[in-house]
């Protein structure tokens, strides 16, 4: 193709340019630039986003434990029921062992105050 046509067919909007590397592909509404600068612009991005999350670590664990924290919050609202019902079944199946556990802390108190 001559250098003609292929400023017909991008007037036609049959071609697009890569606004980063001049490259010529086949025209889609609202693409900019070509899969190649897409993807390495996705590495470089990638790579910025690694490098932050190393400098800033705690930062992002105490976010990420805010978080986390609200969802187990949010569950316990939204399952109370459900939970409540799975630590029954639970201290109905342990009962002799919990009531072990009890009768040894209440003997461990019971020395301590005398």
């Amino acid at each position: 193709m001559n250098i003609e046509e292929i400023f017909e067919k991008i007037k036609n909007k049959e071609l697009t340019i890569c606004e980063t590397c001049d490259n010529i592909f086949d025209y889609v509404p609202q693409k900019l630039f070509c899969n190649e600068c897409k993807r390495e612009n996705r590495k470089k991005e990638a790579a910025r986003h690694r490098k932050y999350r190393e400098e800033n670590r705690e930062k992002e664990a105490a976010r990420h434990r805010k978080y986390r924290r609200m969802a187990q919050i949010k569950y316990r609202e939204q399952n109370r029921e459900k939970r409540n019902a799975r630590e029954r079944k639970w201290r109905e199946e342990n009962r002799e062992k919990i009531n072990a556990y009890q009768r040894k802390y209440r003997a461990k108190k019971k020395q301590e105050e005398e």
